[in-house]
């Protein structure tokens, strides 16, 4: 599939691990646009980009707005390291390692045959801490191993009350692309927040780095699917918990694409744990499958073009949807050979193997259902609305949505930008009345 040209510099929900490759070639023409950028030579960078970026862009004045929107949220770029990340969609991907004035962040550039510039994205960003809030304390923070002594060993988290237990637990499971145990992203870091809120409150929790931050090497073969990058972890976790004489009650905690597989993943665990898992809490994520996701934010990104361009690419768009209801039909080698909104088929088959709603029916475990009105990644049509409308009326399901409330938990002053200037707030913290909310849906069970 074609790459669909924004330059919104929006965070993408569905972030793919990137090969390290050798830099060559593709990477030093990426380091070189990226230098020419921060010099101010907007027009030879203009001149060469391909016709589909142009037309978007207007003129070089276009690209260089979009370099003050970038630089005005990070600062002026001082140094950069560029990786070849490989094909995708006939573009040559190049991930370069940015670090501009005030955060840290990874930009993708796509070039097409001919060399010309395809597309500039923000994949990633964090900002520095500064150090000026302080932690409240009022929690005890152990390092734990999730398959300690295999080759894929991953380093964890476990967050206690202080006191004295058994202390009802969560397990906390990601969205989607690769992530520390944090889940940090842009000025975010909601696992975290979530982590010691909870711990204040009573409840214990485990986070780890996800599979696909802490062993990407691990995670490019042909048949990797939701079980290699989510259930794996989730289920060390789980045996970490219940092992553990300090922990009673057991509950996941997803978010977004780890609340959308929640029902797959507990389901998993019940078998680990048995009837120690009470439930889950389901933050930002939705009932429909990956690629409608991905569909409904394409959709949102053409709103924004016109005329040629966005007919073309709404054209793209439907094609590549249209593929989704074929893929039932095909053999795994064939769907290992083929992409689907730009991530493998294969994968993506396997995501849609399992209805979330039919088992979490299946299951009967209470849900804890909860998003914020100013998530632009996955709607509360998509989200909240889909989950209330789709789960039965008599579901042991509590629903919260919260006004302020952004995709990565954290409140947002007036309107969202929808883009990742959202999620710059140098005092991001998750929203305190979700915390305590989760706690007291906990408490009662």
């Amino acid at each position: 599939m074609r790459r669909i040209v924004t330059f919104l510099l929006i965070f993408s929900l569905w972030l793919a691990p990137l090969p390290a490759l050798a830099e060559e070639g593709p990477a030093a023409e990426a380091e070189d646009v990226l230098l020419r950028l921060a010099a101010g030579d907007f027009a030879s960078v203009y001149e060469d980009s391909d016709a589909a970026m142009q037309s978007a862009l207007g003129d070089a004045d276009g690209l260089a707005a979009v370099w003050a929107q970038l630089t005005g949220m990070l600062g002026a770029l001082t140094d950069v390291q560029t990786t070849d990340a490989g094909e995708q969609g006939g573009y040559r991907v190049v991930a370069a390692q940015c670090v501009f004035a005030n955060a840290d962040a990874t930009l993708t550039l796509a070039f097409d045959a001919q060399g010309r510039l395809g597309s500039l994205g923000l994949a990633d960003m964090r900002v520095r801490d500064d150090g000026s809030t302080a932690d409240e304390g009022g929690y005890i923070e152990e390092a734990v191993t999730l398959r300690a002594g295999e080759s894929d060993a991953t380093n964890g988290l476990l967050t206690l009350p202080e006191g004295e237990g058994p202390f009802p637990a969560v397990v906390m499971v990601h969205g989607s692309g690769p992530s520390d145990m944090d889940e940090t992203a842009y000025a975010c870091a909601p696992f975290r927040d979530i982590a010691r809120g909870l711990a204040r409150l009573g409840v214990a929790s485990i986070r780890y780095d996800k599979y696909t931050y802490a062993h990407p090497e691990n995670c490019m073969s042909a048949d990797f699917t939701v079980d290699d990058e989510y259930t794996r972890d989730a289920l060390g976790a789980a045996k970490l918990l219940a092992e553990d004489a300090r922990i009673g009650d057991i509950y996941l905690l997803g978010h977004s694409q780890g609340a959308m597989l929640a029902p797959r993943i507990m389901r998993a665990m019940q078998t680990e744990v048995g009837d120690r898992l009470r439930g889950g809490v389901l933050l930002a994520g939705s009932p429909l499958h990956m690629w409608e996701i991905q569909y409904h934010q394409n959709l949102d990104i053409l709103a924004a073009l016109d005329g040629e361009t966005r007919a073309e690419n709404e054209a793209l768009v439907e094609a590549e949807a249209a593929k989704a209801a074929t893929l039932a039909g095909r053999s795994a080698e064939k769907l290992q050979k083929q992409t689907l909104f730009g991530i493998s088929a294969y994968y993506q088959a396997d995501e849609m193997a399992v209805d979330a709603v039919q088992t979490a029916v299946a299951l009967g475990l209470p849900l804890f259902i909860a998003q914020g009105e100013k998530d632009w990644q996955v709607r509360p049509a998509d989200g909240i609305e889909a989950w209330r409308a789709e789960l039965p009326q008599d579901f042991d399901a509590t629903y919260a949505l919260y006004p302020d409330m952004t995709h990565m938990l954290c409140d947002l002053e007036g309107e969202p930008t929808e883009t990742a200037a959202d999620y710059m707030a140098v005092d991001a913290r998750v929203d305190q009345t979700l915390i305590e909310d989760i706690a007291a849906w906990i408490s009662a069970r």
